[in-house]
């Protein structure tokens, strides 16, 4: 509400709620547009919370700022978007606890499995988030002259990440087994656009992962970027299949099959032979 004084009158002038509304909704636009504002907001609330919950070990708020962010992103979403979303936080989550009771990582606190409740959100947020980033950096640069090159870059990326992952972590337990089980996750996509949507996507979370083992907020006995990017495709692509299939569109091939059969086979041994 505004106050004046016109030629001696007061005269009191309500606020334009709906030009502020419009506005505010014109501003929300850009920036689930704009790729470089929305990394940058992504990146800060992640690893806010996970510095957060270092500091604290308060499960409770960690969940609620998560959530928040989680349903941002569910209020901005279509329906598939939606399924996508709710999708990735509970493949997300399960395999936590499943991980977790294998022994294949460790959380700082989690009172219910050994895994805190932000993963819940923290996971679909963060899946759904790269996924959006990559589609308005594909959108917004795919006319540019260096686009065409991304695949040559991921080569290099490609090279950095085996080096660093065999310097610094454990890629040199089974460097062929785990190199060939990201190249098989990677087939499960099926034109080379989705692929580089998928490698983004799982290079975008290992990072996370990195900045969690470096903060303290997990553990990981036995850390492999390869190994990590791998499982995260795959839950991408479950996530996408998912949403494909409710919404009718899913067309399947015989690699996809295979290749999730395998995963999965791989998934299970790994698990039991982890219980025991």
């Amino acid at each position: 509400m505004a106050v004046c004084v016109c030629r001696g009158v007061l005269m009191v002038t309500r606020p334009d709620f709906p030009a502020i509304k419009r506005k505010l909704a014109h501003q929300k636009e850009y920036f689930l547009h704009d790729a470089k504002d929305f990394l940058l907001f992504v990146i800060t609330a992640i690893l806010g919370t996970l510095i957060f919950y270092r500091q604290t070990e308060d499960e409770i708020t960690a969940t609620l700022i998560l959530s928040l962010l989680w349903y941002f992103f569910w209020k901005e979403s279509d329906l598939q978007g939606k399924v996508f979303l709710v999708a990735a936080s509970l493949i997300g989550y399960i395999h936590e606890l499943v991980g977790v009771k294998a022994g294949f990582f460790t959380y700082l606190g989690g009172f219910f499995g050994g895994v805190p409740l932000w993963i819940l959100p923290g996971y679909g947020a963060i899946f759904w988030a790269s996924y959006n980033f990559w589609k308005i950096f594909e959108e917004t640069y795919k006319n540019s002259k260096w686009f065409s090159r991304i695949p040559a870059a991921a080569v290099g990326i490609t090279v950095a990440l085996a080096a660093v992952d065999a310097i610094f972590f454990d890629l040199l337990i089974d460097p062929i087994f785990i190199t060939l089980g990201l190249v098989l996750a990677l087939l499960l996509f099926k034109n080379l656009a989705e692929v580089r949507m998928a490698y983004f996507v799982a290079t975008f979370t290992v990072f996370d992962e990195i900045a969690g083992e470096l903060i303290g907020t997990w553990h990981h006995p036995i850390f492999s970027i390869f190994s990590l990017m791998s499982g995260y495709v795959f839950f991408l692509w479950i996530a996408i299949t998912i949403k494909e299939m409710l919404s009718g569109t899913k067309k399947w091939r015989a690699i996809e099959i295979i290749g999730a059969i395998l995963f999965l086979a791989i998934f299970a041994k790994d698990v039991l032979a982890g219980i025991r």
